[in-house]
């Protein structure tokens, strides 16, 4: 008994050179495949030949040296017992029970042992077996059965598989596990992707039928719009609208120019106001005599029952066409550029004429071509202006008095 204890650590558990040599054999074995066991001798500086096989040899040296308690063996106890530290929790998680790690090697698993290798539960219930004798020959009796399950698996695995040796079949099997992971992740990004596209086909279709739904709106408006358009002229309506923008701008043009010039005589006004003391219409109408110049200056330019026809130009502007050409003596006729009656208004109007001013930016291009070509036709003047503000109308007529 005292014996026994001595070959004890001081915690209670075994040392490797007290197993029995089935049990040391195994767990080498089991443990040091051919490269580890070189390292090892390597380390220990151990030699071996080459009678049989280089791999048995030194699995036979080395058991035969962890049989007896020497600094070798303590240096294999120590190497085993860092390999297995790994797992010494989850042993531990059974309360370091030999009969229960036992029962797991012979076909009792249980799930906190399930990545446990075979090798570290015989290490850890031949260390913490109190009755020796028993707990190893339980493990030697389920790991011999396990044994030759393996070499019948392993037979069957030599006959079936494509290549010679049946140990790559980890590494296969690493690599179809890795393979495995990487397709898993492909097939959930690609299930993520589907969902994303789906989600997205469903938001066109929804736009699509918002789209739909406005463009029916939009020819529902369209067709409002067409025939708003012929009940006010068709397509005429957007010559008049057109021609009534320019007149618009003409207009806002010739008050912008109205208003500098009565700033103008304002300002004269005001500069005289200790000598002269003016009305409000007193200036309005020296201002109108200023712009339009007087009958007796027409008359002396010689334009005294000279007959003027004005084509086109600023509707809203034809009383002060007139009042300007009447101021130059002359007889006016104002013609407004609309073409509908035909080419034949246009030539009777300039029949009746003696000069015809047709200004060019508010105007059709039927109407000045009219003008052009009957006043051709005739031998009459024509004045094309390239305003239709009073400006330019008193400019022409001036020219035309003096014979310019």
């Amino acid at each position: 008994m005292a014996e026994e204890k001595g070959r004890r650590t001081g915690n209670g558990r075994r040392r490797i050179w007290d197993f029995q040599p089935s049990t040391i054999c195994r767990i080498l074995g089991l443990s040091f495949d051919e490269k580890e066991l070189k390292k090892i001798f390597k380390e220990l500086k151990l030699s071996y030949g080459n009678q049989f096989s280089a791999a048995f040899e030194m699995h036979q040296h080395l058991a035969q040296i962890c049989r007896t308690q020497g600094q070798h063996a303590k240096r294999v106890e120590k190497i085993l017992e860092k390999q297995f530290a790994p797992y010494k929790k989850e042993v531990e998680r059974l309360g370091s029970d030999a009969r229960k790690i036992c029962e797991f090697i012979e076909g009792r698993p249980e799930n906190v042992l399930k990545n446990v290798p075979i090798s570290a539960l015989i290490w850890f219930a031949a260390r913490n077996g109190s009755q020796d004798k028993e707990i190893e020959t339980r493990i030697f009796t389920a790991v011999h059965l396990k044994e030759h399950q393996a070499l019948r698996f392993y037979d069957e695995l030599s006959r079936k598989l494509p290549w010679d040796k049946v140990e790559d079949i980890m590494k296969e099997l690493r690599i179809a596990s890795e393979s495995n992971e990487k397709l898993q992740r492909r097939c959930e990004r690609l299930e993520q992707k589907k969902e994303e596209l789906i989600s997205e086909r469903e938001a066109i279709k929804a736009d699509k039928v918002k789209l739909v739904h406005e463009l029916e709106e939009q020819k529902r408006l369209d067709e409002r719009l067409r025939e708003r358009i012929k009940k006010i002229g068709g397509e005429a309506a957007y010559e008049q609208i057109e021609g009534m923008k320019t007149e618009l701008t003409v207009l806002r043009e010739e008050i912008k120019r109205l208003n500098k010039e009565n700033a103008e005589l304002v300002k004269i006004s005001a500069s005289r106001f200790e000598s002269h003391f003016y009305t409000k219409n007193e200036i309005e109408d020296r201002f109108v005599a200023s712009a339009c110049e007087c009958n007796s200056n027409g008359n002396e330019r010689g334009l005294k029952d000279v007959s003027v026809a004005y084509v086109g130009g600023v509707e809203s502007l034809m009383p002060c066409y007139k009042e300007l050409a009447e101021s130059f003596g002359c007889l006016f006729r104002y013609h407004c550029g609309h073409c509908e009656r035909g080419k034949r208004e246009i030539e009777n109007l300039v029949e009746k004429n003696d000069v015809i001013f047709c200004p060019v930016d508010i105007n059709s291009h039927n109407a000045c071509r009219m003008v052009k070509e009957a006043c051709k036709l005739r031998n009459k003047p024509c004045y094309f202006l390239r305003s239709s503000g009073l400006s330019a109308l008193k400019k022409t007529l001036e020219n035309f008095a003096a014979g310019g």
